[in-house]
């Protein structure tokens, strides 16, 4: 049985998720990066899941409500019998990755402010030709270097538009590859499949560094990192979907 839904305007916007990527959402939520499924997962065992058949827009409530439920101390989830929100999920994930950013700011704000952490951490693995193929899918002046490209590539995600949409499915991409082994897959725009493909390996490695720090991390947060990041992920294509 599934848990129950708790309300969040954060998460309504999943019924209308591209269908591919709210299939990789339900894969960070019911598999680790072993391939094997989590000893805490609920969906695969929920009649109205397996029903859907793979058709993860029917019952986009049970996976939102399984993400709520990682989210909330498991104690305060069974007296409750429900989760926290994904604002909730979404604060304390930047909080342990220590992105500084206005937590008072809109859900998709933050999510940017997170990218732009994400990115920031992952510069230093990243070749001269990456960072400079980086700045130049990002539209950032090709003459900026080192400390001054990144404060622009910063200043370009948290702008939104091309720039964050962008830096979404690249981040998005990198932990799909580094925790199921293939990327995402999308009818993007050329530009757009290029920069996913070529930035995959210094963002999963710093995205993995992160899972790994027994400082801010634990089985929960394990799940909360990568859905978080899909979630951002989806809500920035449905953003730009009319646009790009």
């Amino acid at each position: 049985m599934s848990h129950k839904y708790r309300e969040d305007q954060d998460l309504a916007f999943l019924h209308y998720a591209d269908t591919e990527m709210l299939e990789v959402l339900v894969k960070h939520l019911m598999f680790d990066k072993d391939g094997k499924k989590r000893n805490t997962e609920s969906l695969s065992g929920d009649k109205a899941f397996i029903d859907a058949k793979g058709d993860y827009s029917k019952i986009w409530t049970s996976v939102a409500a399984e993400l709520q439920h990682y989210g909330g101390d498991t104690l305060v989830n069974f007296v409750r019998k429900k989760g926290v929100t994904y604002r909730e999920i979404l604060i304390d994930v930047c909080k342990r990755i220590k992105v500084k950013t206005d937590f008072d700011a809109a859900t998709i704000e933050i999510e940017k402010a997170m990218f732009a952490k994400l990115i920031e951490t992952s510069w230093d693995d990243m070749t001269d030709d990456q960072k400079s193929e980086l700045t130049k899918a990002l539209k950032v002046d090709p003459k900026l270097v080192g400390p001054a490209a990144m404060t622009a590539i910063i200043t370009a995600i948290k702008l939104g538009g091309f720039a964050s949409y962008q830096v979404a499915l690249i981040v998005a991409n990198s932990i799909a590859k580094m925790i199921m082994g293939k990327g995402l897959q999308l009818a993007a725009n050329a530009g757009i499949a290029r920069a996913i493909g070529i930035f995959a390996g210094p963002i999963g490695w710093a995205i993995a560094g992160l899972t790994t720090l027994p400082a801010i991390t634990g089985p929960a947060f394990r799940v909360t990192l990568p859905a978080v990041i899909q979630v951002a992920a989806m809500r920035q294509q449905l953003e730009n979907k009319d646009v790009f």
